[in-house]
């Protein structure tokens, strides 16, 4: 891994006002949830707690992964990923530093998330909010690691970001339609899909249970040691996989 290429990345991301545009995203999101938070009858500060949590997760990681998206293919339109392949820098260094530049941008945004969502929700807090946290982190990193191959093997950036959050989609579905799936007859003419979907819930990693926003008011009966431990070690199984197949792609690739 090279620190002179992660630095390179984080001054791009700087570069490109994604840190400015995160902070307009705080606090847009801080006003809109204390406002709908006052329209609420009752619970206010919980209402106002849970929309801030939701809404910061989904804004956060809407904005790392289209940076993710539109760096990596304004690498190769510029030709910046021939220039750096020219230096002494393998492929396979190439392609963890950038993991490790986006992941460390992932931990960038998760951290002023976590500690607004804190800051907010004093004496409301459960004791799964650490749960959350650490969950919501997991999920960025997984995503930007995700962004980064799509971005690899597909050579338009808007395809590679529709590709990237059906993906985002489909984790974060995945439970209920395993659910679904539970609940067909096996005369339903729709009951072969099910073999199918257990295949996919194999492969990619439940969003779904990460980052729940019943964590934050109503986490006391919940694992925080297992499903924990759970959530970290799908998420660091899945950003190998997916680093693996960037790295794959760009082994394979002639310049």
């Amino acid at each position: 891994m090279s620190i002179t290429l992660v630095g390179y990345i984080l001054k791009a991301a700087v570069r490109d006002r994604i840190i400015l545009s995160f902070l307009f995203v705080l606090i847009l999101g801080m006003v809109v949830s204390v406002f709908l938070g006052s329209a609420a009858i009752t619970e206010k500060d919980q209402f106002t707690l849970v929309f801030l949590g939701s809404s910061l997760r989904l804004g956060g990681m809407m904005g790392l992964v289209l940076f993710v998206i539109f760096f990596v293919r304004r690498s190769f339109e510029t030709k910046d990923v021939e220039f750096l392949l020219s230096r002494p820098i393998s492929r396979a260094c190439y392609i963890l530093s950038h993991c490790a530049a986006f992941s460390l941008l992932a931990v960038m945004v998760a951290v002023p998330v976590s500690g607004i969502v804190a800051g907010v929700g004093i004496g409301h807090l459960s004791p799964a909010y650490g749960l959350w946290a650490l969950s919501l982190l997991t999920e960025y990193v997984v995503m930007v690691n995700v962004a980064l191959f799509f971005s690899m093997v597909l050579s338009s950036a808007p395809a590679s970001a529709m590709i990237t959050l059906a993906f985002y989609v489909l984790s974060r579905m995945i439970g209920q339609i395993m659910g679904i799936v539970e609940a067909t007859p096996h005369n339903s003419p729709f009951a072969w899909l099910g073999g199918p979907m257990e295949v996919v819930s194999m492969i990619i990693p439940r969003i779904d249970v990460m980052a729940q926003s019943t964590w934050l008011v109503y986490g006391d009966q919940v694992d925080v040691a297992g499903l924990g431990l759970f959530i970290v070690v799908q998420g660091g199984i899945f950003t190998a996989f997916v680093v693996s197949g960037a790295l794959f792609d760009l082994v394979r690739r002639q310049f």
